[in-house]
């Protein structure tokens, strides 16, 4: 069998994979299945590309997971708090609403695995979010100023998030009630909304801490 031919029909697989998993979830998918999906004969196409079902679903993951990371291709480290900010939200709306990508059978896998996490979920996190993760802390610590903690800066964080991935997890409901909505055509003003949002969010604590250090001063 030729390169090419070989390349194409792991191509199918991964495809079909993708496919099967977003359907029936990584526990009910099986290899038969996503072989049938992929137009391969031979129910041990899985095992000879892939290694198993496992490592096929551990490969869709790993792009899933790393996906973010295509769209950070800016210089972090030289940017304000403010433009990190805004960076990483337009970053994810991009990411997962551009096109619609968020209805599709990837962000299928990937609220199926928030919900009902394979094993894989540890190592995919410490591999991919926590880097992530402890620079956006770093992030709103500067942007919430002196005095706030560790907590503080990662309630920032999962009040951003949360506004970032509503429709994800939101759609059927949402879609149902305002049918004309769409995120492929406003995902950069939903971008640019959640950023002043947030800012507006971020000043308040700031302000609070501010508040409470005075008082604590005065007293």
């Amino acid at each position: 069998m030729s390169e090419s031919k070989l390349k194409n029909t792991k191509k199918k697989l991964f495809n079909a994979g993708i496919k099967v998993f977003a359907d029936k979830g990584y526990r009910d998918a099986t290899v038969r299945e996503i072989c049938k999906k992929a137009g391969a004969a031979n129910i041990n196409a899985v095992n000879y590309y892939f290694g198993s079902k496992e490592k096929l679903y551990r490969e869709i993951l790993d792009g899933i997971f790393a996906a973010y990371d295509r769209f950070d291709q800016d210089d972090w480290d030289r940017k304000t708090p403010q433009e990190q900010l805004k960076s990483m939200i337009t970053n994810f709306c991009t990411m997962l609403y551009m096109n619609n990508a968020f209805a599709s059978d990837i962000t299928s896998i990937f609220v199926s695995e928030m919900t009902q996490p394979s094993p894989f979920i540890e190592e995919l996190v410490d591999t991919y979010n926590r880097p992530r993760i402890e620079r956006h802390l770093k992030m709103f610590k500067g942007l919430l100023g002196g005095g706030a903690t560790d907590d503080m800066a990662r309630d920032c964080l999962v009040s951003v998030a949360g506004q970032l991935l509503y429709y994800s997890f939101a759609w059927p409901v949402f879609s149902r009630l305002f049918p004309d909505y769409s995120t492929d055509e406003k995902y950069e003003q939903w971008a640019a909304h959640v950023y002043d949002f947030s800012l507006g969010g971020i000043k308040a604590v700031r302000n609070n801490i501010i508040d409470k250090k005075e008082i604590t001063d005065e007293g």
